[in-house]
């Protein structure tokens, strides 16, 4: 199914080229797994931890990033760390996660470097659209997209992300989409929350609205059934 639709993706690209065909990609939970920069965090929060927590300690350190749920009380709890010191890790964790730094961590879905060089490859204008806010991961993300080959710095590539930190990811995509429109003809777009899925489904209900199955937050509105799901982008 996964090869089937990526490929359609690419032969619709290739008939629209000349017509600027546009694929928007989201980064967290769509083109990268960003569970290990989560776990950097618990395992260097773990290390600072006094003695006397040195059961929670070993349970953070015991962690890998396949067992991370969304919402870090969730891993957590379970594993019998106490309401206090989830407090204190969910504390780390909003300093840290959403920097610069943090993005090195990163890790890309599988095959989703090659895919995003196949779009580009083929014609397509990408468009990184992400909830990630540019006072705080600008430089970070720029740097993570060149190093691990996707295209970045070249034409018909944007950067799309929030002006600040506090916007909600969906009013931020829901504003975005005239602007989007401007660029040419969105073929496909990839996204990991069901809300941002159906928002695209509905501005662009003939292009390809692909949900990518790996994390989405809590309480995510149902997905509108003509929206794909792919694991990964293997193919």
């Amino acid at each position: 199914m996964t090869k089937h639709v990526l490929q359609a993706i690419l032969e619709r690209i290739h008939s629209l080229r000349g017509q600027r065909p546009v694929v928007l990609f989201d980064l967290d939970g769509t083109l990268y797994d960003n569970r290990p920069r989560t776990l950097r965090i618990l395992h260097a929060f773990a290390a600072q931890l006094p003695k006397e927590h040195a059961e929670a300690a070993r349970a953070l350190r015991s962690l890998n990033a396949g067992d991370l749920l969304y919402r870090l009380d969730e891993t957590l709890a379970p594993r019998g760390v106490s309401a206090e010191i989830i407090a204190q890790a969910q504390a780390a964790w909003r300093v840290r996660f959403f920097t610069d730094a943090a993005c090195a961590d990163d890790v890309p879905l599988t095959g989703s470097v090659a895919f995003a060089r196949e779009c580009w490859d083929a014609g397509a204008t990408l468009v990184y659209l992400t909830g990630r806010d540019i006072p705080g991961m600008l430089l970070g993300t720029t740097r993570t997209l060149r190093d691990d080959g996707f295209p970045i710095g070249v034409p018909r590539v944007e950067l799309v992300m929030k002006p600040s930190f506090d916007e909600p990811d969906v009013d931020f995509k829901n504003r975005l989409l005239d602007p989007l429109d401007e660029l040419g003809t969105v073929v496909a777009s990839f996204d990991n929350e069901p809300g941002n899925c159906n928002l695209f489904h509905r501005r662009w209900p003939d292009a390809y609205t692909v949900f990518l199955d790996t994390q989405k937050a809590p309480g995510a509105p149902p997905l509108v059934e003509q929206c794909i799901t792919i694991a990964n982008f293997t193919h």
